[in-house]
Protein backbone atom coordinates (compact mmCIF):
# COMPACT_ATOMS: atom_id res chain seq x y z
CA UNK A 1 0.00 0.00 0.00
CA UNK A 2 1.38 3.16 -0.49
CA UNK A 3 1.15 6.25 1.54
CA UNK A 4 0.32 9.59 0.31
CA UNK A 5 0.50 12.61 1.89
CA UNK A 6 -2.41 14.99 1.58
CA UNK A 7 -1.74 17.97 -1.42
CA UNK A 8 -2.12 20.19 1.51
CA UNK A 9 0.52 18.77 3.53
CA UNK A 10 2.96 18.75 0.58
CA UNK A 11 2.60 22.25 -0.70
CA UNK A 12 3.31 23.42 2.94
CA UNK A 13 6.07 21.90 3.13
CA UNK A 14 7.35 22.57 -0.40
CA UNK A 15 6.26 25.91 1.09
CA UNK A 16 8.85 25.90 3.50
CA UNK A 17 11.65 24.49 1.60
CA UNK A 18 11.20 27.29 -0.87
CA UNK A 19 11.25 30.15 2.09
CA UNK A 20 14.50 28.49 3.55
CA UNK A 21 16.20 28.29 0.84
CA UNK A 22 15.57 32.02 -0.24
CA UNK A 23 16.35 33.20 3.21
CA UNK A 24 19.73 31.34 3.60
CA UNK A 25 20.63 32.54 -0.23
CA UNK A 26 20.35 36.14 1.47
CA UNK A 27 22.55 35.66 4.44
CA UNK A 28 25.95 37.83 4.03
CA UNK A 29 29.32 36.22 3.78
CA UNK A 30 30.03 37.00 7.15
CA UNK A 31 27.46 34.79 8.59
CA UNK A 32 28.12 31.77 6.48
CA UNK A 33 31.94 32.24 7.68
CA UNK A 34 30.14 32.13 11.07
CA UNK A 35 28.23 28.87 10.00
CA UNK A 36 31.42 26.97 9.32
CA UNK A 37 33.48 27.93 12.05
CA UNK A 38 30.44 27.15 14.20
CA UNK A 39 29.88 24.01 12.70
CA UNK A 40 33.56 22.83 13.34
CA UNK A 41 33.53 24.12 16.91
CA UNK A 42 30.43 21.73 17.40
CA UNK A 43 32.18 18.79 16.26
CA UNK A 44 34.76 19.33 19.65
CA UNK A 45 31.55 20.15 21.43
CA UNK A 46 30.11 16.62 20.38
CA UNK A 47 33.11 14.62 21.22
CA UNK A 48 33.87 16.39 24.69
CA UNK A 49 30.35 16.41 25.47
CA UNK A 50 30.42 12.29 25.38
CA UNK A 51 34.29 11.58 26.68
CA UNK A 52 34.77 14.77 28.96
CA UNK A 53 33.56 13.67 32.01
CA UNK A 54 34.58 9.65 31.73
CA UNK A 55 37.76 10.71 30.70
CA UNK A 56 38.15 12.84 33.83
CA UNK A 57 36.33 9.62 35.36
CA UNK A 58 39.86 7.38 34.36
CA UNK A 59 41.95 9.29 36.11
CA UNK A 60 40.73 7.39 39.08
CA UNK A 61 38.71 10.36 40.53
CA UNK A 62 34.89 10.21 41.91
CA UNK A 63 31.69 11.55 40.95
CA UNK A 64 31.85 14.10 43.67
CA UNK A 65 35.37 15.24 42.70
CA UNK A 66 33.52 15.36 39.39
CA UNK A 67 30.83 17.70 40.02
CA UNK A 68 33.28 20.28 42.15
CA UNK A 69 35.60 20.23 39.04
CA UNK A 70 32.39 21.05 36.67
CA UNK A 71 31.43 23.54 39.46
CA UNK A 72 34.66 25.20 38.37
CA UNK A 73 33.69 25.47 35.07
CA UNK A 74 30.25 26.86 35.83
CA UNK A 75 32.11 29.57 38.16
CA UNK A 76 34.66 29.98 34.69
CA UNK A 77 31.17 30.30 33.16
CA UNK A 78 29.89 33.33 35.41
CA UNK A 79 33.38 34.98 34.89
CA UNK A 80 32.80 34.90 31.27
CA UNK A 81 29.75 36.52 31.36
CA UNK A 82 30.68 39.55 33.25
CA UNK A 83 34.00 39.82 30.83
CA UNK A 84 32.85 38.27 27.62
CA UNK A 85 29.75 40.89 27.05
CA UNK A 86 31.68 43.82 27.33
CA UNK A 87 33.42 42.66 25.14
CA UNK A 88 31.07 42.10 22.56
CA UNK A 89 29.07 45.30 23.65
CA UNK A 90 31.81 47.25 23.35
CA UNK A 91 34.71 45.91 21.19
CA UNK A 92 32.61 44.41 18.87
CA UNK A 93 30.40 40.45 18.71
CA UNK A 94 33.24 39.60 16.75
CA UNK A 95 36.04 40.67 19.22
CA UNK A 96 34.37 38.17 21.55
CA UNK A 97 33.80 35.63 19.34
CA UNK A 98 37.63 34.67 18.57
CA UNK A 99 38.98 35.50 22.20
CA UNK A 100 36.33 33.03 23.63
CA UNK A 101 37.46 30.26 20.94
CA UNK A 102 41.47 30.64 22.05
CA UNK A 103 40.80 30.67 25.47
CA UNK A 104 38.45 27.39 25.70
CA UNK A 105 40.97 25.71 23.10
CA UNK A 106 43.56 26.60 25.72
CA UNK A 107 41.66 25.51 28.46
CA UNK A 108 40.79 22.08 26.98
CA UNK A 109 44.24 21.70 26.08
CA UNK A 110 45.46 21.89 29.77
CA UNK A 111 42.81 19.60 30.73
CA UNK A 112 44.46 16.99 28.00
CA UNK A 113 47.83 17.21 29.09
CA UNK A 114 49.39 14.15 30.12
CA UNK A 115 51.16 14.82 34.06
CA UNK A 116 49.19 18.36 34.07
CA UNK A 117 46.12 16.64 36.19
CA UNK A 118 46.53 18.64 38.77
CA UNK A 119 46.08 22.02 35.94
CA UNK A 120 42.27 20.14 35.96
CA UNK A 121 40.48 23.06 37.89
CA UNK A 122 42.84 25.81 35.78
CA UNK A 123 41.55 24.00 32.93
CA UNK A 124 37.97 23.75 33.32
CA UNK A 125 37.78 27.17 34.65
CA UNK A 126 39.32 28.71 31.00
CA UNK A 127 36.73 26.00 29.24
CA UNK A 128 34.09 27.47 30.88
CA UNK A 129 35.01 31.32 30.55
CA UNK A 130 35.88 30.98 27.02
CA UNK A 131 32.89 29.04 25.97
CA UNK A 132 30.40 31.44 27.66
CA UNK A 133 32.47 34.13 25.90
CA UNK A 134 31.84 32.73 23.00
CA UNK A 135 28.08 31.83 23.74
CA UNK A 136 27.31 35.84 24.83
CA UNK A 137 28.48 37.17 21.13
CA UNK A 138 26.80 35.00 18.71
CA UNK A 139 23.37 35.98 19.32
CA UNK A 140 24.12 39.99 18.83
CA UNK A 141 26.62 38.75 15.99
CA UNK A 142 24.07 37.67 14.31
CA UNK A 143 21.26 39.87 15.21
CA UNK A 144 24.09 42.81 13.74
CA UNK A 145 24.35 40.62 10.68
CA UNK A 146 20.66 39.63 9.20
CA UNK A 147 17.63 41.44 8.71
CA UNK A 148 14.53 41.21 10.65
CA UNK A 149 13.01 39.43 7.84
CA UNK A 150 15.56 36.71 7.73
CA UNK A 151 16.71 37.07 11.25
CA UNK A 152 14.49 34.35 12.44
CA UNK A 153 15.72 31.51 10.01
CA UNK A 154 19.42 32.94 10.29
CA UNK A 155 18.85 32.07 14.41
CA UNK A 156 17.23 28.73 13.32
CA UNK A 157 19.62 27.46 10.32
CA UNK A 158 22.56 28.66 13.09
CA UNK A 159 21.07 25.92 15.50
CA UNK A 160 20.10 23.44 13.41
CA UNK A 161 23.89 23.36 12.29
CA UNK A 162 25.36 23.58 15.76
CA UNK A 163 23.18 20.74 16.45
CA UNK A 164 24.06 18.69 13.41
CA UNK A 165 27.89 19.27 13.74
CA UNK A 166 28.00 18.19 17.12
CA UNK A 167 25.79 15.21 16.31
CA UNK A 168 29.02 14.04 14.04
CA UNK A 169 31.25 15.10 16.94
CA UNK A 170 29.00 13.03 19.46
CA UNK A 171 29.07 9.86 16.98
CA UNK A 172 32.66 10.71 16.59
CA UNK A 173 33.05 10.58 20.49
CA UNK A 174 31.35 7.38 20.52
CA UNK A 175 33.37 4.97 18.10
CA UNK A 176 36.68 7.07 18.45
CA UNK A 177 38.33 5.20 21.87
CA UNK A 178 37.19 1.80 20.63
CA UNK A 179 38.85 2.50 17.22
CA UNK A 180 42.17 3.46 19.16
CA UNK A 181 41.63 0.58 21.21
CA UNK A 182 41.60 -1.65 18.17
CA UNK A 183 44.48 0.52 16.78
CA UNK A 184 46.97 0.49 20.05
CA UNK A 185 45.85 -2.26 22.08
CA UNK A 186 47.35 -1.93 25.85
CA UNK A 187 46.71 1.75 26.21
CA UNK A 188 45.73 3.25 29.17
CA UNK A 189 42.33 4.34 28.93
CA UNK A 190 43.01 7.88 29.84
CA UNK A 191 45.29 8.32 27.15
CA UNK A 192 42.38 6.34 24.34
CA UNK A 193 39.95 9.27 25.72
CA UNK A 194 43.01 11.72 25.08
CA UNK A 195 43.46 10.82 21.34
CA UNK A 196 39.87 11.09 21.46
CA UNK A 197 39.19 14.73 22.40
CA UNK A 198 42.34 16.19 20.57
CA UNK A 199 40.86 15.02 17.14
CA UNK A 200 37.71 17.79 18.48
CA UNK A 201 39.96 19.76 19.65
CA UNK A 202 41.59 19.65 15.91
CA UNK A 203 38.53 20.56 14.24
CA UNK A 204 37.56 23.80 16.36
CA UNK A 205 41.25 24.83 15.56
CA UNK A 206 40.26 24.63 12.01
CA UNK A 207 37.13 26.58 12.24
CA UNK A 208 40.04 29.52 13.80
CA UNK A 209 40.42 31.11 10.21
CA UNK A 210 36.77 30.78 9.13
CA UNK A 211 36.15 33.21 12.45
CA UNK A 212 38.54 35.26 11.03
CA UNK A 213 37.43 35.57 7.90
CA UNK A 214 33.79 36.45 9.26
CA UNK A 215 35.20 39.53 10.89
CA UNK A 216 32.92 42.37 9.43
CA UNK A 217 33.91 44.53 6.56
CA UNK A 218 33.14 47.89 5.94
CA UNK A 219 33.79 51.21 6.80
CA UNK A 220 35.37 51.42 9.93
CA UNK A 221 37.55 48.67 11.63
CA UNK A 222 33.86 46.74 12.80
CA UNK A 223 32.02 46.90 8.96
CA UNK A 224 28.28 46.17 10.21
CA UNK A 225 27.87 47.56 13.65
CA UNK A 226 26.46 45.38 16.84
CA UNK A 227 22.88 47.51 17.02
CA UNK A 228 21.54 45.90 14.10
CA UNK A 229 22.47 48.32 10.82
CA UNK A 230 24.50 47.94 7.84
CA UNK A 231 25.46 51.96 8.01
CA UNK A 232 28.31 52.94 10.76
CA UNK A 233 26.63 55.49 13.08
CA UNK A 234 27.84 58.87 13.29
CA UNK A 235 29.83 58.89 16.18
CA UNK A 236 31.96 56.03 14.18
CA UNK A 237 31.41 58.37 10.99
CA UNK A 238 32.75 61.52 13.72
CA UNK A 239 36.32 59.05 14.35
CA UNK A 240 34.76 59.03 18.28
CA UNK A 241 36.58 55.61 19.18
CA UNK A 242 33.66 52.85 19.50
CA UNK A 243 33.92 51.83 22.80
CA UNK A 244 32.26 55.21 22.95
CA UNK A 245 29.08 54.04 21.64
CA UNK A 246 28.57 51.03 23.67
CA UNK A 247 26.56 50.77 27.08
CA UNK A 248 27.86 49.79 30.70
CA UNK A 249 26.52 47.25 33.13
CA UNK A 250 25.46 50.63 35.07
CA UNK A 251 23.18 52.07 32.66
CA UNK A 252 21.38 49.12 31.57
CA UNK A 253 20.53 48.01 35.49
CA UNK A 254 19.61 51.64 35.68
CA UNK A 255 16.87 51.27 32.65
CA UNK A 256 13.26 50.40 34.65
CA UNK A 257 12.48 48.56 31.82
CA UNK A 258 15.88 46.49 30.41
CA UNK A 259 16.08 45.52 34.41
CA UNK A 260 12.47 44.33 34.49
CA UNK A 261 12.88 42.15 31.76
CA UNK A 262 16.05 41.57 32.82
CA UNK A 263 14.75 40.05 36.21
CA UNK A 264 12.30 37.37 34.90
CA UNK A 265 15.03 35.95 32.60
CA UNK A 266 17.25 35.19 35.22
CA UNK A 267 14.03 34.05 37.29
CA UNK A 268 13.26 31.53 34.75
CA UNK A 269 16.50 30.50 33.47
CA UNK A 270 17.76 30.30 36.95
CA UNK A 271 15.26 27.90 37.72
CA UNK A 272 16.19 25.70 34.90
CA UNK A 273 19.81 25.80 35.57
CA UNK A 274 19.22 24.79 39.58
CA UNK A 275 17.05 21.35 38.04
CA UNK A 276 19.41 20.93 34.99
CA UNK A 277 23.11 21.34 36.62
CA UNK A 278 21.86 18.14 39.41
CA UNK A 279 21.32 15.82 36.62
CA UNK A 280 22.77 16.95 32.66
CA UNK A 281 26.12 16.90 33.25
CA UNK A 282 26.15 13.40 34.49
CA UNK A 283 24.22 11.87 31.79
CA UNK A 284 27.15 10.40 29.85
CA UNK A 285 28.00 8.80 33.53
CA UNK A 286 23.99 7.20 34.11
CA UNK A 287 24.23 5.48 30.61
CA UNK A 288 27.91 4.04 30.70
CA UNK A 289 28.79 3.28 34.68
CA UNK A 290 24.87 2.70 35.43
CA UNK A 291 22.99 1.38 32.72
CA UNK A 292 25.82 -0.23 30.81
CA UNK A 293 25.98 1.41 27.83
CA UNK A 294 29.45 1.62 25.54
CA UNK A 295 30.51 4.91 24.48
CA UNK A 296 29.44 3.59 20.86
CA UNK A 297 25.74 3.28 22.50
CA UNK A 298 26.08 6.89 24.21
CA UNK A 299 28.06 8.65 21.04
CA UNK A 300 25.24 6.84 18.48
CA UNK A 301 22.44 7.87 21.06
CA UNK A 302 23.72 11.84 21.13
CA UNK A 303 23.12 11.48 17.02
CA UNK A 304 19.99 10.09 17.02
CA UNK A 305 19.00 12.85 19.73
CA UNK A 306 20.50 15.23 17.57
CA UNK A 307 19.40 14.82 14.33
CA UNK A 308 15.74 14.71 15.49
CA UNK A 309 16.50 18.35 17.27
CA UNK A 310 17.32 20.01 13.84
CA UNK A 311 14.11 18.59 12.33
CA UNK A 312 12.16 20.20 16.08
CA UNK A 313 14.38 23.28 15.89
CA UNK A 314 13.62 24.16 11.94
CA UNK A 315 9.71 22.96 12.52
CA UNK A 316 9.47 25.50 15.49
CA UNK A 317 9.95 28.55 14.06
CA UNK A 318 6.42 28.40 11.86
CA UNK A 319 4.75 26.56 15.34
CA UNK A 320 6.19 29.39 16.80
CA UNK A 321 4.72 32.34 14.68
CA UNK A 322 0.88 30.31 15.00
CA UNK A 323 0.98 30.34 18.60
CA UNK A 324 3.59 32.72 19.67
CA UNK A 325 6.92 32.39 20.84
CA UNK A 326 5.48 32.22 24.71
CA UNK A 327 3.30 29.82 24.85
CA UNK A 328 5.78 27.33 22.36
CA UNK A 329 8.37 27.36 24.65
CA UNK A 330 6.65 27.16 27.93
CA UNK A 331 4.19 24.06 26.35
CA UNK A 332 7.36 22.73 25.37
CA UNK A 333 9.34 22.50 28.55
CA UNK A 334 6.54 21.73 30.28
CA UNK A 335 6.01 18.42 28.09
CA UNK A 336 9.50 17.77 28.96
CA UNK A 337 8.93 17.12 32.70
CA UNK A 338 7.33 13.30 31.99
CA UNK A 339 10.19 12.70 30.14
CA UNK A 340 13.00 13.54 32.44
CA UNK A 341 11.04 11.75 35.51
CA UNK A 342 11.02 8.48 33.20
CA UNK A 343 14.18 8.55 32.24
CA UNK A 344 15.42 8.86 36.15
CA UNK A 345 13.60 5.76 36.99
CA UNK A 346 13.77 3.59 33.65
CA UNK A 347 14.04 -0.04 34.33
CA UNK A 348 16.70 -0.55 31.52
CA UNK A 349 19.29 0.99 28.69
CA UNK A 350 16.40 0.49 25.87
CA UNK A 351 13.66 2.31 27.91
CA UNK A 352 16.02 5.20 29.03
CA UNK A 353 17.33 5.73 25.60
CA UNK A 354 14.21 6.18 23.89
CA UNK A 355 13.17 8.60 26.91
CA UNK A 356 16.62 10.08 26.58
CA UNK A 357 15.42 11.33 22.80
CA UNK A 358 12.15 13.02 23.38
CA UNK A 359 13.55 14.66 26.75
CA UNK A 360 16.50 16.53 25.17
CA UNK A 361 14.41 17.44 21.56
CA UNK A 362 11.87 19.38 23.74
CA UNK A 363 13.95 21.24 25.79
CA UNK A 364 16.87 21.94 22.71
CA UNK A 365 13.84 22.43 20.00
CA UNK A 366 13.25 25.91 21.30
CA UNK A 367 16.77 27.18 22.22
CA UNK A 368 17.05 29.78 19.06
CA UNK A 369 13.41 30.86 19.47
CA UNK A 370 14.24 31.56 23.10
CA UNK A 371 17.65 33.72 22.08
CA UNK A 372 15.51 35.27 19.30
CA UNK A 373 12.69 36.01 21.76
CA UNK A 374 15.28 37.61 24.59
CA UNK A 375 17.13 39.61 21.57
CA UNK A 376 13.68 41.09 20.05
CA UNK A 377 12.84 42.43 24.06
CA UNK A 378 16.00 43.86 24.31
CA UNK A 379 17.37 47.47 22.80
CA UNK A 380 20.42 46.37 20.68
CA UNK A 381 23.06 48.48 22.82
CA UNK A 382 21.90 46.27 25.65
CA UNK A 383 21.33 42.83 24.30
CA UNK A 384 25.01 41.17 24.97
CA UNK A 385 24.96 42.76 28.71
CA UNK A 386 21.54 41.57 29.31
CA UNK A 387 22.52 38.30 27.93
CA UNK A 388 25.55 38.25 29.97
CA UNK A 389 24.16 38.79 33.25
CA UNK A 390 21.15 36.08 32.92
CA UNK A 391 23.69 33.53 32.27
CA UNK A 392 25.80 35.50 35.28
CA UNK A 393 23.19 34.55 37.69
CA UNK A 394 22.27 31.75 36.19
CA UNK A 395 25.94 30.17 36.20
CA UNK A 396 26.43 31.35 39.47
CA UNK A 397 23.61 28.89 40.42
CA UNK A 398 25.38 25.55 38.69
CA UNK A 399 28.73 26.18 40.79
CA UNK A 400 26.41 24.90 43.72
CA UNK A 401 24.16 23.01 42.14
CA UNK A 402 26.10 20.40 40.08
CA UNK A 403 28.78 20.39 42.93
CA UNK A 404 25.32 19.00 44.96
CA UNK A 405 24.30 16.86 41.79
CA UNK A 406 27.64 15.01 41.87
CA UNK A 407 27.84 14.58 45.85
CA UNK A 408 23.91 13.14 45.49
CA UNK A 409 24.96 10.63 42.65
CA UNK A 410 28.26 9.28 44.56
CA UNK A 411 25.90 8.87 48.07
CA UNK A 412 23.22 6.79 46.07
CA UNK A 413 20.36 9.68 45.87
CA UNK A 414 20.21 10.00 41.90
CA UNK A 415 16.59 9.48 41.88
CA UNK A 416 15.96 12.28 44.41
CA UNK A 417 18.05 15.06 41.59
CA UNK A 418 15.53 13.64 39.28
CA UNK A 419 12.27 14.68 41.09
CA UNK A 420 13.76 18.22 42.39
CA UNK A 421 15.07 18.96 38.83
CA UNK A 422 11.62 18.50 37.09
CA UNK A 423 9.86 20.54 40.28
CA UNK A 424 12.19 23.32 39.22
CA UNK A 425 11.57 22.77 35.07
CA UNK A 426 7.82 22.59 36.07
CA UNK A 427 7.94 26.08 38.05
CA UNK A 428 10.20 27.96 35.41
CA UNK A 429 7.64 26.81 32.50
CA UNK A 430 4.44 28.31 34.19
CA UNK A 431 6.56 31.51 35.49
CA UNK A 432 7.95 32.41 31.71
CA UNK A 433 4.31 31.64 30.59
CA UNK A 434 2.90 34.03 33.03
CA UNK A 435 5.29 36.57 33.00
CA UNK A 436 5.46 37.23 29.20
CA UNK A 437 2.46 36.40 27.63
CA UNK A 438 0.41 39.37 28.05
CA UNK A 439 3.40 41.63 27.11
CA UNK A 440 5.21 42.95 24.04
CA UNK A 441 8.39 44.24 23.86
CA UNK A 442 8.60 48.03 25.78
CA UNK A 443 10.25 50.98 24.53
CA UNK A 444 13.25 51.14 26.90
CA UNK A 445 15.78 54.40 27.48
CA UNK A 446 18.79 52.19 26.44
CA UNK A 447 19.96 52.51 22.76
Amino acid sequence: MTIRFPVEARSRLRETAQTYAREVRSFSPVSRNFLIASSLGGINAGVSSVLLNLYILSLGNAEGYLGRLLSLGSLGAATGALVGAQIADRWSSWVALMLGTVVAGSGLLIVLVPGLDLFLPVGTFLGGLGAVTVYLAVPPFLASHSEPSNRPYLFGIAGASYVVSTAIGSILGGFLPAILRDAFPGTYQPDIYRLSLAFGIACSAIGVPFIWRARPTGSGSRGNDDNGSDHPPESRMAGIPIALDKVSWASVIRDPIVRRTLARFVLTDGLIRLGGNLIVPFFSVYFVRELGASEAWFGTLRVVERSIEVIAMLAIAPVAARFGPVATIALSQLASVPMLLGLGFAPNLGVASGIFLIRGTLMEMTVPLRDNFMMDRLPPGSRATVSAAVLLFGYAIAFFSVRVGGQMVQSGHRDYTYMIAGALYTSSAVLFFRLFRDQSPEKSQVA
